[in-house]
């Protein structure tokens, strides 16, 4: 059985780090060896069984994820098994407000297709933002919170681990 994981994740605020650390978590509980990196580092898949993607949706994109996949395709084509986004439009369950959302992260992965995809809500801190970001979240009157849902991050993790014991 295949053990090193890769979770390759991008974050701004840092909302993102506690959902790849969780899902790390519980890969390690499993049995797997997870190893968490940022993607502004720029870790190599070919190094690693299997990986993990995962970025916050910023105005409808996730940039970092694409740059990555544009840059690691071919590798990824055969280890990459998940792919997660984390943005407060996941925080309601309404179809019609996370489609954005969920089509900024099929358009990052370019023509990869993960067995898992997992979308979640995040953390929005005031204090780790920029004047502007401040502003634009009055604007669209945004919560500000830790809504991150670790038991449904944890559930996701135990689903991959299950897909990768019967692979």
């Amino acid at each position: 059985m295949s053990r090193r994981i890769l979770i390759a994740y991008a974050t701004r605020a840092g909302s993102t780090t506690g959902v790849a650390e969780a899902v790390a978590g519980q890969l390690r509980r499993a049995g797997y060896d997870p190893v968490i990196s940022e993607i502004h580092t720029d870790p190599s898949p070919e190094e690693y069984d299997h990986v993990i993607l995962g970025g916050p949706v910023y105005m409808g994109h996730m940039s970092e994820v694409a740059g990555y996949v544009q840059r690691h395709e071919a590798a990824l084509q055969s280890r990459l098994i998940a792919a997660f986004a984390v943005g407060m439009s996941f925080l309601e369950d309404d179809k019609e407000k996370q489609a954005p959302a969920q089509e900024a992260l099929r358009s990052s992965l370019s023509s990869l297709l993960p067995r898992h995809i997992g979308y979640f809500a995040g953390k929005t801190d005031p204090g780790k933002l920029s004047f502007l970001q401040r502003m634009a979240l009055k604007i669209v009157k945004s919560p500000v919170g830790d809504f991150r849902d670790y038991e449904a991050i944890q559930a996701w993790a135990m689903e991959i681990s299950g897909d990768l014991q019967r692979a």
